[in-house]
């Protein structure tokens, strides 16, 4: 920590004498090797910038300088920027630029702040992240159809849990933007839930379709399903919490679960928000042995064995079962029962 202090500070001294010399222009010139340097003096009011900044934003030094930062950058972004400024914030962060154009730039900043002559001077790199966030999202949207391609594929094939992972998918989701998690949360978690039950592709047919229930051999082949579908996701390169959903949406809170008995925080919050959807849509659903139950049913039922599910999980399922959420065409027959 003392020598990345030292740095710093060699930074700014380097940084406040260049300035003192040569002018904001003389330090985003110096800096050329950062891309798209500019300088903001405490106000957030630009007055340096370099060539290659210019050509990202769209504009010449004589319309950009004098032009509040702020105004640099998507409305959406604004109020984060100004709070940054009067903080000093100086990590990095992920910045939308507005261009000229009014063209959105996904950029990555790493600001640095230098004083000369008793006034507060910011520095800026920007690197534009736009290319590498559409080929994010193009593999994000492959990884979704690879998934939903899998979830029909065993749907087809047991026709009785047809539409469960879809369902399970949407009430998890549900689930977790009434806990309030992050939107990159939320996508592995929607596609954790999509692919929960892709390992039961290897279990025999005759046993998904059993009308009556199982015994215990037969559970056995059920048991097994979360590590079959956990070696079918390895070497595709879905990030951990998608395959730690598939492998672990079975385990319990006190340790009753499978397939490695895991307890409480030993068990991802995302697999644990899984387990409450599945054991929702499954209660709630029809099944070769028994008739389907109403969502409120099915919640009583889980709040009766309370242990197995993480409790503000299991809280939420329920706000979403009272206010009427989990109605509605998506959830098929069993919006009816509610």
């Amino acid at each position: 920590m003392q020598e990345v202090s030292k740095s710093n500070e060699g930074l700014a001294l380097f940084l406040d004498r260049l300035f003192e010399n040569e002018g904001a222009e003389g330090v985003v010139s110096s800096m050329s090797f950062l891309f798209g340097a500019f300088a903001v003096t405490v106000d957030g009011v630009v007055i340096g910038a370099s060539d290659t900044f210019l050509n990202l934003v769209g504009y010449s030094r004589s319309e950009l300088y004098g032009m509040s930062a702020v105004e640099l950058v998507a409305p959406s972004a604004r109020r984060k920027l100004e709070k940054r400024f009067s903080q000093d914030f100086i990590g990095h962060y992920e910045l939308p630029l507005l261009t000229k154009e009014s063209k959105i730039i996904h950029t990555l900043v790493r600001p640095r702040i230098f004083f000369s002559g008793g006034r507060k001077y910011r520095l800026a790199q920007f690197i534009d992240n736009t290319a590498t966030l559409s080929l994010a999202r193009s593999q994000l949207e492959n990884f979704m159809n690879v998934s939903t391609a899998l979830m029909h594929a065993f749907e087809y094939r047991d026709p009785y849990t047809q539409g469960h992972m879809s369902r399970v998918e949407k009430i998890a989701v549900k689930i977790s933007r009434l806990l309030k998690l992050d939107e990159q949360s939320i996508g592995n978690i929607s596609l954790g839930a999509c692919l929960h039950d892709v390992g039961k592709i290897s279990v025999p047919i005759e046993i998904l379709t059993k009308p009556s229930r199982l015994e215990d051999h037969e559970w056995a082949f059920i048991k097994k399903h979360p590590e079959a579908g956990y070696k079918i996701l390895t070497g595709t390169h879905f990030v951990k919490e998608i395959e730690d959903i598939v492998l672990l949406h079975h385990e319990n809170q006190d340790g009753s679960g499978y397939p490695h008995g895991l307890k409480g925080e030993e068990i991802p919050l995302g697999a644990a928000i899984v387990s409450v959807a599945d054991g929702l849509d499954a209660i709630a659903g029809t099944r070769p042995y028994r008739k389907a139950s109403s969502f409120i049913e099915a919640i009583k039922i889980m709040e009766g064995e309370a242990n197995k599910y993480r409790k503000e999980v299991l809280v939420a399922a329920r706000q979403l079962v009272e206010s009427g959420q989990l109605s509605g065409p998506e959830f098929g027959v069993m919006s009816s029962l509610i």
